[in-house]
């Protein structure tokens, strides 16, 4: 008797909110981590209909920029771009695609890609992100199949198939409030002065095709190194003439542009762009894993007039491997070190690959700190969720 009372009581208690008043259930939700707030969409056609209100979106956004304007930060992490094939991986890390073990908001099981169609037997690629949108492919070689996602409630859409199949693209993604732009040009090209620029805008639902002035013959794309979007424009790093290849999709001319990196860069390979506190950055290791090695930070001080500040230039030493979480398992001669991100919040912050392991690396108090062990991926994207999550609109092709 009594814990068939206590069951109806906590059911009473459960489901019968019709004392609580609107503006006091409300308040309460939005006090709630965003990952919460869509799951209890399911609860009750009420709090379905008081969730997608667009008031407690807007209401939602304010109080979230208001606590950041009191030195917190947007939540975001690091997500791997690609995992290996399951029979690689331990089952426990097949979906496991977020590196830094912070804010609720990523945690497992809410925070996946495995609801992705996938004709391959292998997990999805995360190409680009833009505006808490992810852009994914089912590989990175021959990509025919496209999906724009939101990771966070699990809502995606497949783009139509592009024209042509190549075998290698770079890829850029811009995402805004009224829609998203896809971009693909080749990864290289031999000598030619003109290339085939392929892009996908959700305005009209379809590929267009347009034959663009390349600025620079015989170039080389890293696609190990995630396009940026900044300043309404996309950034490969193009690393056999030292280049930055842009592009405005919003342009009526529709060209690519060059911008040259930092003058006394060192690296060829070890190096990538990024933005941190909506500053544009390059950040390079001395590719090498014998004699001096140094990290090197630059921050782009006009943008216009493509005039770089060297922020930081730290040379490596045997020190490093002194400390003693890392001294047990990292070796102290001939490893490499590879540059991974760039933090989005904190100019002093940046992440590497250590002897295996990913860590982070103070610029300012030159401490290396431990984040993840058994490091089975060298391309990662940091991603910071918007205050409230895009819904992405629903396609009228």
């Amino acid at each position: 008797m009594a814990e068939t009372l206590k069951g109806t009581l906590a059911e009473q208690i459960l489901i019968d909110d019709s004392d609580v008043p609107d503006w006091l259930l409300t308040e309460i939700l939005q006090r709630l981590p965003v990952k919460h707030i869509f799951m209890f969409k399911c609860v009750s056609r009420r709090w379905f209909t008081l969730i997608s209100d667009p008031f407690f979106a807007r209401s939602y956004a304010t109080r979230i920029n208001d606590s950041l304007s009191l030195s917190t930060s947007q939540p975001w992490n690091l997500l791997f771009r690609y995992l290996f094939e399951a029979r690689i991986l331990p089952s426990s890390m097949i979906d496991d695609r977020v590196a830094l073990k912070q804010f609720q908001d990523f945690s497992l099981p809410g925070f996946s890609l495995n609801y992705l169609p996938s004709e391959q037997d292998c997990p999805i690629k995360i190409l680009a992100l833009s505006n808490g949108l992810l852009l994914c492919s089912e590989s990175f070689y021959w990509q025919k199949n496209y999906y724009i996602c939101n990771p966070l409630i699990r809502q995606w859409i497949a783009l139509p198939k592009p024209r042509q199949t190549l075998q290698s693209v770079a890829i850029g993604f811009i995402s805004k409030d009224d829609g998203y732009n896809v971009v693909r040009i080749p990864t290289a090209d031999s000598s030619s002065n003109i290339l085939q620029l392929e892009s996908f805008s959700s305005e009209t639902g379809q590929w267009r095709c347009s034959m663009v002035h390349c600025p620079v013959p015989d170039y080389y794309i890293k696609t190990d190194c995630p396009v940026v979007h900044y300043n309404d424009s996309l950034h490969w790093l193009e690393f056999r003439h030292s280049k930055i290849i842009t592009y405005n999709p919003d342009e009526e001319t529709s060209q690519l542009h060059l911008m040259n990196l930092p003058n006394g860069k060192e690296s060829e390979h070890l190096s990538l762009l990024g933005v941190s506190r909506g500053h544009f950055r390059y950040f390079e290791v001395t590719d090498t894993c014998q004699g001096p090695r140094n990290l090197s930070v630059w921050v782009l001080s006009d943008y216009d007039a493509q005039e770089w500040c060297l922020q930081y230039r730290i040379s490596f030493s045997d020190y490093w491997s002194d400390q003693d979480e890392l001294k047990k398992f990292i070796p102290k001669h001939n490893f490499y070190i590879f540059p991974l991100a760039l933090h989005p919040h904190d100019f002093d912050i940046v992440y590497l690959s250590y002897g295996g392991c990913l860590v982070s690396y103070s610029l300012g108090t030159r401490k290396l700190e431990v984040v993840r062990r058994n490091l089975y991926s060298h391309e990662l994207l940091d991603f910071v969720l918007p205050p409230w999550p895009r819904r992405i609109p629903q396609p009228s092709w």
